[in-house]
């Protein structure tokens, strides 16, 4: 009896094209055994084992103990027997079964280990792709992710998948090929592959409200697994920015601002990680600290100083006063003295700046005022430049003083202001502004502040009839109560009396009334309510 010694499968991919039909798919087939004393050949049969139908036999002689040949893919039954030098054949061998199966299926995409980027926040569609297995009828696809919750199991007759998968995982996708008597490849191809998440969108760090920094807060984006932390503070010394704090893998999204580090100007940046999705942008926020005393008191102090206290910067404001306007002009050149009321007001806009690091600023003011009498308006103009100083006076109260010159208009009526006989004429004048206002905090947003302003007018820009200014003297006191609504913008309302006075030579002649001395002035004097408010940028 012949015993067989090995039974070995190599594979090769084989396939033969004639002019009309395909050839079924065949796979190199080795077989060797061991050699029986006194055989000079052996007779190989191989039968078909078939569900349906009579499979077909195959008988093939060769000289040494091993056999070479294509098999298409499928269920055998193989017999040996061997032959002596007379040709006499001996005893057939027991049946051996066995299977010559499909080639195992070559996985193109995803590509083994690859890292494939999503701009999809949950879900992505991916098309998995294979070569196709020579003899195969169908396709088991499976693909399961490594937490286990997502698991997809088809059979498919394509070479091709095509399914939505869930980002920021790890998966791993396998393929076999059946024939259609349920040969199936030698091995499952395997494949493993990770889908990356949509980035991490950029981190938005908290400004630190004032300089008393206690802590440095930060949103935590969805998906975040840790954040890389870097405090900066710039050095005067060395003039550059310098490394003060780094943490990396940090879990927190609030940061501890240590009470020993120095005041100063400082930068934090901020990047977010996910475990399987690509880091956020690295966001960056400015901030100053507070040098020395940051007690509780000293910030709580700092904190009432507020509702007086401009930010850093560019600052606009608004503001309009109405009241009752009480005229008076006296022109001895044409024998006219007079005094009447009309309702009125002023607008005034003006553009600032300040520095925390210098107590200088400036401030340049645009006055457009006006009076209606007899059903006609009329207007006249002001404006003025001032350099600002400041000076803190205790805790809560802060004095600024104004200095620069200045540009008045003012109108002269001349005779009865209710008939048609009247004229009106206008004053213009250059000079010398100063004034002073105190500014005191009573809480945070709640304010006073008491201001006294002089103008002197020093230069003529024009008269009625040509001749010098004379020096005169106009005023505005009043008070106003603050509060501050945001960072960035103030309201305040209160109470202003204003004197405008100008005055000019008077020119005697023989048919007026004027003598050598004599001047034409013009006074208006109103108590205003006074509507303010206060922009900063």
């Amino acid at each position: 009896m012949i015993r067989i010694f090995a039974l070995l499968l190599s594979v090769c991919f084989w396939m033969a094209i004639e002019p009309a039909f395909a050839a079924p798919y065949r796979r190199l087939v080795n077989f060797e055994w061991e050699a029986i004393e006194g055989a000079k050949s052996y007779e190989i049969e191989l039968k078909q084992v078939k569900e349906k139908g009579e499979g077909k036999t195959f008988t093939f002689k060769v000289p040494d103990a091993v056999w070479n040949g294509r098999l298409s893919a499928g269920k055998y039954i193989m017999r040996l027997r061997s032959r002596d030098y007379r040709g006499v054949p001996g005893e057939w061998s027991p049946p051996s079964d066995f299977n010559v199966g499909l080639e195992s299926a070559v996985l193109k995409f995803p590509a083994q280990k690859a890292r494939i980027a999503s701009k999809d926040e949950s879900s992505t569609e991916m098309t998995f792709v294979w070569a196709p297995v020579g003899g195969a009828e169908k396709y088991h696809f499976e693909l399961t992710s490594e937490d286990g919750k997502t698991t997809i199991r088809e059979d498919l007759k394509e070479t091709s998948f095509k399914t939505k998968v869930p980002v920021a995982q790890n998966y791993t996708w396998k393929v076999s090929a059946t024939n259609e008597e349920g040969i199936a490849s030698d091995a499952v191809s395997l494949g493993q592959f990770t889908v990356l998440g949509k980035p991490i969108p950029e981190v938005k760090i908290d400004k630190p409200e004032s300089e008393f920094v206690r802590e440095v807060k930060w949103e935590r984006p969805d998906n975040v697994s840790a954040f890389d932390v870097y405090v900066m503070r710039y050095s005067p010394e060395n003039k550059k920015w310098e490394k003060l704090k780094v943490l990396e893998n940090y879990q927190d999204d609030t940061l501890a601002f240590d009470s020993g580090w120095p005041g100063g100007k400082y930068q934090v940046f901020v990047r977010a990680k996910s475990n399987l999705r690509p880091s956020s942008k690295l966001a960056k926020e400015n901030f100053s600290v507070r040098s020395g005393d940051r007690s509780p008191a000293a910030e709580y102090t700092a904190l009432v100083r507020r509702s007086i206290e401009r930010l850093s910067g560019w600052y606009a404001i608004g503001s309009y006063l109405v009241t009752q306007m009480q005229f008076s002009g006296v022109n001895p050149e044409h024998n006219s003295k007079v005094g009447y009321s009309a309702l009125g007001g002023t607008a005034r806009v003006g553009l600032g700046w300040f520095n925390k690091d210098t107590p200088w600023g400036f401030l340049s003011i645009i006055d457009m005022s006006g009076f209606t009498i007899k059903g006609t308006t009329r207007t006249f103009a002001s404006a003025e430049m001032n350099a600002v100083y400041k000076k803190e006076l205790g805790d809560r109260g802060e004095v600024r003083f104004q200095v620069g010159p200045y540009y008045k208009e003012l109108p002269e009526t001349i005779g009865d202001p209710f008939t048609a006989s009247s004229d009106s004429m206008t004053i213009s004048a250059a000079g010398a502004h100063g004034g002073a206002e105190y500014w005191y905090s009573i809480t945070p947003k709640f304010g006073v502040q008491v201001n006294a302003h002089l103008y002197t007018a020093l230069m003529k820009i024009s008269t009625p009839n040509g001749e010098p200014l004379q020096p005169t003297m106009s005023t505005q006191f009043g008070f106003l109560g603050s509060y501050r609504f945001t960072q960035t913008f103030t309201g305040l309302v209160g109470y202003a009396r204003r004197e405008d006075k100008l005055s000019y030579k008077a020119v005697p002649s023989t048919t007026n009334f004027a003598v050598d001395g004599d001047v034409n002035e013009s006074t208006i004097v109103g108590n205003y309510l006074n509507i303010f408010a206060e922009w900063s940028f």
